[in-house]
């Protein structure tokens, strides 16, 4: 499961998406049917997050068509291995009104940036060809923005590069870094870094209640009980588009909290179930990854942890919006 944040604008954007937003997507399909639930999610059963960003800052001149390249982002926020001519796929640029830095992050972590504090929105689709781009090659959804204009020393502005894969606004950050034009800087080129150290993530699986499931069918999930996403934020329902279940082999709580960047990847056995809206859903539709096959229960021969995620796969925030573990 990817931690991930982000989007920038220059110029007449004045309702870009939220960015590190907790989830809050709204699916436009709701039928998912309604079942009678026998494994019951409720606040207690889910985990507990505290997220920061430290994003650095490079100072530019002011007005100038500044070359920006890609070329060091090796790894992503996550810390994991990034291509960055291959794998990454859009850099837009943010531009906020009367925010500081220290503001910015600290609502980006929170979920609470509101689209009136986005002023501006540029864009630029990469081709893989190439690792570095002239600011003036970014644009308001295909319409040029005046760069010395724009792109000025001013107390009431911070610009905010975001480096992604994918090209969908606010999803798929990957690393950022803040640009300062000023008017006694010569520097016309920005290196933007990796994302691994940008994002400090915890998670606490130890304190949240195990919950109980049935050795036999039916598995059927019902999180209607469930108020709160992992980050402390009123759930939207409708952002909810897929269960992830997990067996790690061998493992403990304590193994998955150091290492929750990479859940996925340190899976014995993961199973994936979409989801078009609803509040349950049953398990023995699960399939899984890799494989195809359905999902065989819980019963197992040895000794491991199992976990159960539901997530938001469009949201500007990837973390789960419930994860928990289950105790058969």
């Amino acid at each position: 499961m990817r931690v991930s944040t982000t989007t920038i604008t220059l110029g007449l954007l004045a309702g870009a998406l939220p960015l590190l937003a907790a989830p809050g997507c709204e699916s436009t399909s709701k039928n998912q049917p309604v079942l009678d639930g026998n494994i019951l999610l409720q606040d207690e059963n889910n985990y507990h997050s505290t997220s920061s960003l430290s994003i650095p800052t490079i100072e530019t001149a002011s007005g100038a068509d500044i070359d920006i390249c890609w070329t060091n982002v090796v790894a992503d926020l996550q810390c994991h291995g990034v291509a960055p001519q291959a794998d990454l796929d859009n850099l837009a640029m943010l531009r906020f009104l009367h925010l500081s830095q220290s503001q910015v992050e600290m609502k980006l972590t929170s979920g609470e940036l509101i689209m009136s504090q986005v002023d501006g929105y540029l864009e630029r689709h990469l081709d893989h060809s190439a690792t570095c781009a002239k600011l003036s090659q970014l644009s308001f959804f295909g319409t040029p923005i005046n760069v010395q204009q724009e792109f000025v020393e001013s107390a009431d502005q911070l610009y905010m590069l975001v480096v992604t894969e994918g090209t969908n606004p606010g999803v798929g950050a990957r690393t950022m870094a803040f640009l300062k034009p000023t008017a006694g800087s010569v520097n016309t080129r920005v290196d933007v870094a990796s994302g691994c150290g940008l994002l400090d993530f915890t998670a606490d699986l130890a304190a949240a209640t195990r919950v109980k499931v049935p050795a036999g069918k039916p598995w059927i999930i019902d999180w209607r009980g469930v108020t709160r996403n992992g980050q402390g934020n009123p759930i939207v329902f409708e952002s909810i588009d897929g269960v992830l279940i997990g067996f790690y082999e061998g493992m403990t709580v304590t193994d998955l909290q150091n290492n929750i960047f990479d859940l996925e990847q340190r899976a014995t056995t993961l199973w994936e179930l979409p989801l078009t809206g609803g509040r349950t859903a049953d398990l023995s539709k699960a399939i899984e990854r890799g494989t195809g096959a359905a999902f065989p229960g819980f019963a197992r021969a040895t000794a491991g942890i199992w976990m159960l995620a539901l997530r938001c796969s469009t949201c500007q925030n990837p973390a789960p919006v419930v994860l928990t573990v289950l105790a058969p």
